[in-house]
């Protein structure tokens, strides 16, 4: 087996793009992938097709040898970008040998080693703490067991577009600097927010707050002490991402688990935030990270420190496959992140053949070989990519 010929195609997703790789063989086997690098899918489009050049002719089944020639011989090696571009031509080399051997990837991978997967949702925050009490009451009745939303006042006031994200502009600047002066009103106000949603959903429901790296380790370590009462399961990425040493002196005193991981690459990155005790829950993203094997190895290295993976996954269908054939085949797998909208469910079912099926707030695994989809020609010309903007 050979392969031919190497696509890119950008397809709008509602507040982000898809980049979707497709890869052909002699055989007429074609392997699909999806990432996302939010604002700059473009820049991830020309780099499939630059760095996918050097796998036509090639044998697609030798994944390994693959990777290490597309990682070592960039010469410039790691970093989000080069790792994004990897884990789409990666992904796509794994859908060929699936559909070759006719089975799903989490099979190939020793697995299952669960029979579902166990989802949380995104959950907007609105603009009171009534609001995001009624939202979360929502999710739940929609079968979740858990949600995630971003800092409420941070995000979620004004209008929100539907049920997209959580992600939107709050009553702080979206410029404050995480070293800048925070008010104890706004910790306590934060706090507030997750004491309604704790009365309204009660004690069996999973919260979960996302800091978008937007606070400093002394800012964080004040919330994650507001907000221990309400027992929240995790707090996710409550600093910036740079300095390791940073999170792993708020992971130590912190009353909350602390989360991170989706902005690390390779087994490198998982190397020194393990070595660190940097987390309690680690969240490497599968069509990030550079793909399927390096996100196995990655949570092996967590495995070894007792850490659960949580694998970061706002994103599209395709992604959300590779991320559950991950979580499908690890044991210490911890819970899956997805948006969880009826826009997404709606749209995912448009570009995709067979997108995955939700039970009972989880994800139930897909028989059908390779990831288990394919992308719908018509999803090309019909939901072409756009241009996004915005903050962190």
């Amino acid at each position: 087996m050979r392969i031919t010929a190497l696509r890119s195609h950008i397809i709008s997703l509602g507040f982000r793009n898809g980049i979707f790789t497709e890869i052909e063989t002699d055989t007429g086997i074609v392997g699909f992938s999806e990432t996302v690098l939010k604002r700059f899918s473009r820049t991830v489009a020309t780099g499939i097709h630059e760095l996918g050049q050097t796998l036509i002719g090639k044998d697609p089944r030798r994944i390994e040898a693959h990777y290490e020639k597309l990682y070592r011989d960039s010469f410039w090696v790691g970093g989000p970008l080069h790792s994004t571009i990897i884990s789409a031509l990666e992904i796509a080399l794994w859908d060929i040998v699936g559909k070759e051997l006719g089975c799903p990837l989490y099979r190939l991978f020793g697995g299952p080693t669960r029979e579902r997967v166990l989802l949380y949702a995104h959950c907007q925050s609105g603009d009171s703490p009534a609001q995001f009490a009624a939202n979360v009451r929502a999710r739940q009745r929609a079968g979740y067991r858990a949600i995630k939303t971003t800092l409420p006042l941070f995000y979620g006031a004004g209008p929100q577009g539907g049920e997209t994200y959580s992600g939107t502009r709050g009553s702080i600047d979206p410029g404050w600097k995480e070293t800048e002066y925070l008010s104890p009103a706004v910790i306590e106000g934060i706090a507030q927010y997750f004491a309604a949603a704790r009365d309204a959903a009660g004690a069996e429901m999973g919260l979960a707050l996302d800091g978008h790296g937007r606070l400093s380790p002394a800012n964080a370590l004040r919330l994650a002490e507001a907000l221990a009462p309400h027992q929240l399961i995790f707090f996710e990425e409550p600093v910036p991402p740079e300095n390791i040493a940073a999170l792993s002196w708020l992971t130590a005193r912190s009353p909350i688990p602390i989360a991170s991981g989706e902005r690390t690459v390779t087994i490198y990155d998982a190397a020194q935030i393990m070595e660190q005790r940097a987390v309690n829950l680690y969240q490497p993203d599968v069509v990030n990270c550079g793909g399927l094997s390096q996100a196995r190895k990655m949570a092996a290295i967590a495995e070894a420190h007792y850490v659960g993976i949580a694998p970061h996954n706002p994103n599209g269908a395709m992604c959300s496959a590779a991320s559950l054939h991950l979580a499908a085949s690890i044991p210490n797998f911890y819970m899956m992140e997805t948006i969880g909208s009826e826009e997404d469910a709606s749209l995912f079912g448009e570009i995709v053949d067979r997108p995955l099926i939700m039970e009972d707030g989880h994800w139930l695994l897909p028989e059908a070989p390779g990831l288990g989809m394919n992308l719908r020609r018509s999803a090309v010309g019909k939901f072409p990519g756009e241009t996004f903007q915005g903050y962190r």
